[in-house]
């Protein structure tokens, strides 16, 4: 008797993982939306954008793309918390983007242990900009223009890994530098182009094309540029090599609900993967300026969770 019933169960258990329509199996059998907690215009969203044809391909299904903005992606970062964990809600952000709000704000109702990781697709450091009418031609002329009367540093958002850069830069040199927030990339890629602030600090490449065009000037970065598409801006200082002891640059991955089953977050990892070393997306990454990289859900929530402290360490040093 207790053989049948193991038997049945095992019978049953079968029926729901290959049974069409029940089964984890075929996920997925619908549009999966993915939730971008940023404005469209800037970085992420391109990259989002970039990534959406390759990731149907890889899926075979629709992948909607929902651009939610708002405290600092903290808005974006709830929908897909409360979203079903079912695996057709996802979330796409940069590692240092989600690090971030965590890190300023001590009253979220949400952790890292709050939600899952599908894995890391695209690294590029952070880096500094400017108006080509400022005349600065990198990090050092920018600190001498600092030096010598206070200057302005625009960043993409109060409480991001912009400002955590901009924070080391003001907090290590002591210069009089007045930090600029704006409500995310592309309302700073605005004030750069109008000439708004001395420089501002964003996640390469955004604005390469402007550099090309010689409207703005790479500084520098929060790390090595040797992998961007564009020679003349790969020999620009890093900030450990101006003096400051940081690094700081971001992973665009993908985030899911923390109770999405293992079954699918496997599934999503593997069609993430999938689309990440698609011919399609590296010829994305070509044009946008970086070749696009590829991080297990294991060692993305291993950087994220390490960035996390990082940040916390450098806000408690140079902002509170």
């Amino acid at each position: 008797m207790i053989a049948r019933m193991i038997a049945a169960a095992g019978v049953a258990l079968a029926a729901l993982v290959t049974t069409p329509g029940t089964g984890l199996a075929e996920f997925p059998e619908q549009t999966v939306r993915m939730i971008i907690p940023w404005k469209p215009g800037g970085g992420t969203d391109a990259i989002g954008r970039g990534l959406q044809p390759a990731f149907e391909e890889a899926a075979g299904q629709s992948l909607i793309i929902d651009n939610i903005s708002g405290a600092g992606t903290v808005s974006g970062t709830l929908q897909m918390l409360k979203a079903k964990p079912d695996g057709y809600t996802i979330l796409m952000n940069g590692s240092t983007d989600v690090a971030a709000p965590l890190t300023f704000k001590e009253d979220l109702p949400y952790s890292l242990d709050d939600m899952r990781f599908v894995g890391g697709f695209f690294f590029s450091p952070t880096w500094v900009i400017s108006h080509a009418d400022r005349g600065y031609q990198d990090l050092n002329d920018f600190l001498a223009a600092a030096k010598a009367a206070p200057v302005t540093l625009g960043v993409a958002g109060s409480a991001g890994a912009q400002m955590i850069m901009a924070a080391s830069i003001k907090g290590v040199t002591g210069l009089d530098i007045t930090l600029v927030p704006y409500s995310g990339g592309a309302d700073l890629k605005k004030a750069i182009l109008g000439n708004q602030v001395d420089a501002g600090v964003i996640h390469a490449p955004v604005m390469l094309g402007d550099a090309k065009a010689g409207i703005i000037n790479v500084l520098g970065a929060g790390g090595s540029l040797d992998a961007l598409t564009w020679e003349p801006a790969r020999s620009k200082p890093t900030l450990k090599d101006v003096g400051i002891n940081v690094e700081v640059g971001v992973t665009r991955g993908v985030f899911a609900p923390k109770n999405t089953p293992d079954a699918v977050i496997a599934r999503l990892e593997q069609i993430l993967e999938r689309a990440a070393k698609s011919e399609h997306f590296t010829a994305f990454g070509a044009g946008f300026g970086f070749a696009p990289t590829w991080i297990s859900a294991a060692q993305f929530e291993t950087q994220v969770k390490g960035e996390l402290a990082s940040f916390k360490r450098i806000k408690s040093e140079f902002i509170d």
